[in-house]
Formats: structure tokens, C-alpha cells, sequence
């Protein structure tokens, strides 16, 4: 969880087809580019759009696309505090996946293999390409299709060599929650890239694009209408694979509209630090401006004490993804500890964090309501001004 399931994908950074077909259907009517295999033309095309330049070259290799589970397992193994069986007691235990749900690591790592068409590793700073595309990317231009993730995935590069990405992904490897909200930024600002390069091929300019909202609905309605993703897929996965696209580019679209990239520049050397700064971003530039706090760091101290599996910052998408986008609503932050026992008997405690008594109720409510119809009772339930924590046996 703390930069588990989804940010293997994250890390990796794979693509969704959803956004790339869309990309594609407004493409539709240009000829079909030459492939010549060389990175420099789109990584001119990458510095022109951006106004940055690349430090150095990419590294460049091509994988068969038969490896990749195989390296998607390995990276799981490396991004998670704990074993890899026990992400399955820390999904179920959360609430995030159903007990019913059989094979949920499969499952995952069939979701990512089904969406990446390519990725960028900030971690070895090298550009996978992958020998085929997915089953899912089926019917489309195949050239086109690789062209335009090739922008996207190279937007990667840049933002890593600029702006030290890697290394900035890696100090939040525990922190879901900011975790997150930095990988929207850089997705977000990735997909806009491509967007704009597909854009200036038909003519148009990516300001043309942020002055018109309906983009988002598209490729939202492109997002929800992807069958690729399988009807017994654990909506957890999906959403929180779908979050950094969708709610990313809404973010750097308003980022955009206030500066043009040079804003972009300015929101990389402070980057958003929550989803809650990425899900209301007038309160992301607040902060930016000097009006606001920043959210406080997240502290893990307990993770190596006897017992924990895991401490969590679950953030404003994980509660709106149990609970609803008003019982999350005036989240300020949250502490959640999963404790084993030698008996393997699990429990949940979480301490959030509330603007206000009421919304701290309201949370609270909705919170012991939302355990109760799973067949939990909450062995704990305390609220105290605007801070809430909930403690109960996940069987």
C-alpha cells in the first residue's frame, strides 16, 4: 500500500489505452508518421512544447513484452515495506478489496500489464519500449499509437533529469498519499505534453486546449467507457489508476491557465503534497502564493515497532473512495497503523484529522456506518474537536 499496488504502475509509469485512444481518435486524420527508432526527434518535439532542455540523452531499450509481469512482481517486491503476501492482508484489512476477491495481485499485475504500452524507470533512468502492445491497443494505429506515448514517456525523462523526479518518488515511497498527489503532477504534466504534440499536428495550440474544460469530460468518458480493464477487476485498482491521469491533468490544466509552463516550472520546485491539493488546487495555489500552511510531513515512526505491517497516509482519494466525496470532504490528514498478531489476527487503527467538529462527525458517521454494513463493529470510537479515531478487528 504505502507505495504499493497502483504505484508499481506509477513507478513504472505505464500508460492507459483509454487516454491514448482518445488521443488518437482526435488524430485520426493525420498520416501516419515514420517510425526511425531514434529518441532525438521527439525529444526536440519534448523540448520545443516544454521549453526545457534535456541535460543528456535517455537510455533507450526494447524489452519482449513477456517479461513484463515478471518485472512489475519484482518492482512490487521492492516498492512495499512488508512481504508481498501481506499486501493482500493490507488491502482487505483497509477496506480497499474485497475479501471475496481471489488472485488480487494477479489481478493487479494483469491491469498493468493490460494499460503499459511503454515506460520510463526514474529509478535506472532508462526508456522501456516493449516488443508488442497490449491485447488492448488492438485496432489502433500501432506507429501513431507508439509516437504519442513516445512524448509522454520521454516528458518523464525531462522531468527527471530537470527536476530530479527519481530521487523526489523515492523519499515518498512511504507515504501513499503524497505519493500520489506527486505522481498526478507528473503524469498530469506528461499527458498535457503529449496532448500538445498531437494538438500542433492538427494545427492547434495546447492554449486552445486548456481554455476548453470539455477535454477532461472526454477523456473521462474515454477512461470509464475502457473495457480493457476487465469487469472483475478490483475497482480500487482501477481508480487509483485512473486518479493521476484524470484529476492530474485537471490539476496542471489550472496550473497552465495561471502561468503557462513557467507556472509548471514553479509548481515542480513546490510540488502538491496531498491529494487534497490536487482534488481543489485554488488551495494548492494558496499555499504556492504564500496565503496557506503547508500540510504537514507525514511520520511514520511506527512501522518497525513489533506487530505493525504497515503505516498509512490514506489522504482525501483514499477516504472519498470508501466513504464518498462528502463524508472526505475537510480531511486535513490521517494515521493509520495495520497490526498483526502471532495468531495473524489483524486490526485497523486510524487517527484522522477534520477543518471542523462537523465534518469530523460527519466522517465519523459515515465511517462506522461504511464498517458496520461490511460486518465489522469498531472496537473504538472516539472523536475529540476535529480529530477522529476509529480502531477495529479486520478478520
Amino acid at each position: 500500500m504505502a507505495a504499493a499496488g497502483p504505484s508499481v504502475a506509477h513507478r513504472m509509469s505505464g500508460r492507459l489505452i483509454a487516454f491514448a485512444a482518445a488521443l488518437l481518435t482526435a488524430a485520426s486524420a493525420l498520416a501516419q508518421p515514420s517510425a526511425t527508432g531514434s529518441l532525438a526527434e521527439p525529444m526536440r518535439e519534448v523540448e520545443k512544447i516544454r521549453g526545457l532542455k534535456f541535460q543528456h540523452d535517455v537510455a533507450h531499450r526494447t524489452i519482449d513484452r513477456a517479461e513484463l509481469p515478471a518485472r512489475m512482481r519484482e518492482q512490487l517486491a521492492k516498492s512495499l515495506p512488508y512481504p508481498p503476501e501481506d499486501l493482500v492482508v493490507v488491502l482487505r484489512a483497509l477496506q480497499l478489496v474485497d475479501p471475496e476477491t481471489k488472485n488480487v495481485v494477479g489481478k493487479m499485475i494483469d491491469l498493468y500489464d493490460q494499460q503499459i504500452l511503454a515506460y520510463y524507470d526514474p529509478q535506472t533512468h532508462v526508456y522501456y519500449s516493449l516488443s508488442a502492445p497490449p491485447a488492448a491497443a488492438a485496432g489502433m494505429d500501432a506507429d501513431l499509437l507508439a509516437d504519442t506515448v513516445e512524448i509522454h514517456e520521454l516528458t518523464h525523462a525531462l522531468q527527471d533529469q530537470i527536476f530530479n523526479a527519481g530521487a523526489r518518488d523515492e523519499k515518498l515511497k512511504d507515504d501513499t498519499d503524497g505519493g500520489m498527489a506527486y505522481h498526478s503532477l507528473l503524469e498530469g504534466e506528461a499527458t498535457l505534453v503529449m496532448i500538445a504534440s498531437t494538438l500542433g499536428k492538427l494545427g492547434k495550440t495546447v492554449d486552445e486546449l486548456v481554455s476548453n474544460p470539455a477535454l477532461l469530460n472526454v477523456l473521462a468518458d474515454a477512461a470509464a467507457a475502457d473495457k480493457s480493464m476487465g469487469t472483475d477487476m478490483p475497482k480500487y485498482f482501477t481508480e487509483s489508476l485512473k486518479f493521476p491521469y484524470l484529476e492530474g491533468l485537471r490539476f496542471v490544466m489550472m496550473a497552465y491557465r495561471r502561468g503557462g509552463w513557467k507556472m509548471m516550472d514553479r509548481v515542480h520546485q513546490n510540488p502538491p503534497r496531498t491529494t487534497r491539493e490536487i482534488l481543489h488546487p485554488d488551495e494548492y495555489f494558496d499555499r504556492l502564493a504564500g496565503k496557506s500552511p503547508a500540510p504537514a510531513p507525514f511520520v511514520d515512526s511506527e512501522r518497525k515497532q513489533p506487530n505493525v505491517l504497515t503505516v498509512e497516509h490514506l489522504g482525501e482519494f483514499h477516504w472519498r473512495f470508501l466513504l464518498g466525496a462528502n463524508a472526505s470532504k475537510g480531511w486535513l490528514d490521517d494515521h493509520v497503523v495495520v497490526t498483526q498478531d502471532a495468531a495473524c489476527r489483524t486490526t485497523v487503527s486510524a487517527e484522522t484529522k477534520w477543518e471542523s467538529p462537523a465534518r469530523a462527525a460527519a466522517f465519523r458517521d459515515a465511517y462506522v456506518t461504511f464498517l458496520r454494513n461490511r460486518g465489522i463493529e469498531p472496537t473504538k470510537v472516539a472523536s475529540d474537536a476535529g480529530v477522529v479515531r476509529v480502531e477495529y478487528r479486520a478478520e
